[in-house]
């Protein structure tokens, strides 16, 4: 247990009552997953990427985009996954629908920009024309055609469809389309978080980097804190990330990050430094220590002084405090949902990453970044940095890429993950590489990786989904 739990569990101000989602702490524990090594060549091998594309990305939910986007008739968004583009519109019937986005003609891209707003899309090969609900509005000189003798056969030459849902703010997709509804699919992990309102939110900046390396990387760097202190390690002077809590829900996992304290790695886990003030008290304007007008205690307990601050005030605050139990108010509830979305929040706001593979080379990945806020009633959005595509070959400024509006510290954090990467990628493939030893703080990468294996193997299905306590242990 860490030293932050047990603060926690003997804080005499610790609120008892009932919330709707689950405190980490006193920490549940989780089926003992083995120690086996994991291999290097499921993150180099193509005909692993193929059985991945085949029986894990055609079978899941993915995020799409965030359903504002979608804000009026017509409007569109252009996604690209592996190997597939896909082309999601709001319809003048006010439906949002997803397709691949793809001439039935000729097989070219259909719909060529990443956003706006179309009554009609037109391929700019021959001029082949579709409505915004995916049906087919003109076939360009159909006279030529002698398969049309009869007439065009507009049904079926609509665009072909993929399944989409709504959650949490976002559309999601399926290339599946017997898939069972995206709630279902995110089951109790998705229930966990239905409390901070993400319908609600806002997204603020959105920027994709391309990373010399596998997906699953990426995955596995964002999935666990144990290499905080080493590759991170100004991290660990305003958060724990030696020893945290871990739950496994299903296919889908979640743990706490604990912020706003110091890590009991650090020797000194009292003194208010520069850094520790920055990070922990920048975003508390106003707030102040209700005894002393000053926050003057150790800075590691800023956390337990933050509660006790937003218990004040919960009443009267267009923030979910009230329905959140202690470790909302100040810490990240991390979740990651299988296979490729993680989110990270507080009650203001969090990010959200999503993993994707190449199209064709195992050995390069894109990772998104979305940021988002909770903003309070009538504050109107503001305009957000365009978004872009930043490749770590060019070498990537990443404060810049987010518009100078990202944290310098934590563009810093982006930018040793993302070079991390591409070491990671080479070294997987040694012939002296044996495979990789993972400690129980890297519980979630065991078992992220064993969700894919029995993908793969068939053993579990979106019919067949190990329920949410399928991996916890039971008294």
């Amino acid at each position: 247990m860490a030293e932050i739990e047990r603060d926690l569990l003997e804080w005499p101000e610790r609120t008892e009552r009932s919330f709707p989602t689950p405190a980490f702490i006193p920490r549940v524990d989780n089926v003992d997953l083995g120690l086996d090594r994991l291999d290097g060549e499921r993150y180099y091998s193509p005909e692993f990427m193929q059985a991945e594309w085949d029986k894990v990305w055609t079978k899941t939910w993915q995020l799409a985009a965030r359903v504002e986007e979608f804000s009026e008739p017509g409007a569109f968004y252009v996604h690209e996954l592996g190997k597939e583009s896909f082309l999601f519109v709001r319809g003048d019937d006010n439906e949002i629908r997803g397709f691949y986005n793809l001439c039935q003609h000729r097989g070219n891209v259909l719909c060529q920009a990443d956003t706006g707003v179309l009554d009609t899309f037109t391929c700019p090969f021959h001029g082949w024309q579709w409505n915004n609900d995916g049906t087919l509005k003109r076939a360009a000189a159909p006279e030529l055609f002698r398969q049309f003798d009869n007439g065009v056969p507009t049904e079926e030459l609509g665009l072909p469809a993929v399944k989409v849902d709504t959650w949490g703010g976002w559309l999601w997709f399926n290339m599946d389309l017997e898939a069972i509804p995206v709630k279902d699919y995110l089951g109790e992990a998705g229930r966990q978080l239905e409390v901070y309102g993400f319908e609600g939110w806002h997204l603020i900046n959105y920027q994709t980097f391309e990373w010399n390396g596998n997906w699953k990387h990426a995955w596995d760097a964002f999935n666990e804190s144990y290499h905080f202190a080493e590759l991170h390690p100004d991290m660990i002077e305003f958060g724990e990330g030696h020893d945290i809590p871990i739950e496994l829900l299903g296919i889908h996992s979640r743990m706490l990050n604990f912020n706003r304290t110091v890590s009991q790695v650090v020797e000194d886990r009292d003194t208010m430094t520069d850094l520790r003030a920055h990070m922990m008290l920048r975003a508390q304007e106003g707030w102040r220590d209700s005894e002393t007008g000053s926050f003057s205690g150790k800075a590691k307990d800023v956390h337990l002084e933050e509660i006790r601050h937003r218990r004040s005030i919960e009443e009267d605050t267009y923030l979910p405090y009230k329905q959140m139990n202690d470790e909302q108010l100040v810490h990240q509830y991390h979740y990651s949902f299988f296979p490729s979305a993680t989110m990270t929040q507080t009650p203001e706001g969090g990010a959200v990453f999503r993993y994707r593979p190449h199209a064709t080379d195992p050995n390069i990945c894109y990772y998104d970044f979305f940021i988002l806020a909770h903003l309070p009633p009538g504050i109107p959005k503001t305009e957000r940095p365009p978004h872009g595509v930043h490749r770590h070959v060019d070498g990537i400024d990443y404060a810049a890429a987010f518009g100078n509006t990202f944290d310098p510290i934590l563009a810093n954090v982006l930018r040793q993950d993302g070079s991390n990467m591409t070491t990671m990628q080479a070294g997987v493939k040694s012939d002296a590489f044996k495979g990789m030893i993972l400690c129980d703080q890297e519980l979630r990468i065991r078992h992220f990786h064993m969700m894919i294996d029995e993908f793969i193997a068939g053993s579990i299905t979106t019919d067949s989904l190990p329920p949410g306590d399928a991996y916890l242990l039971k008294d």
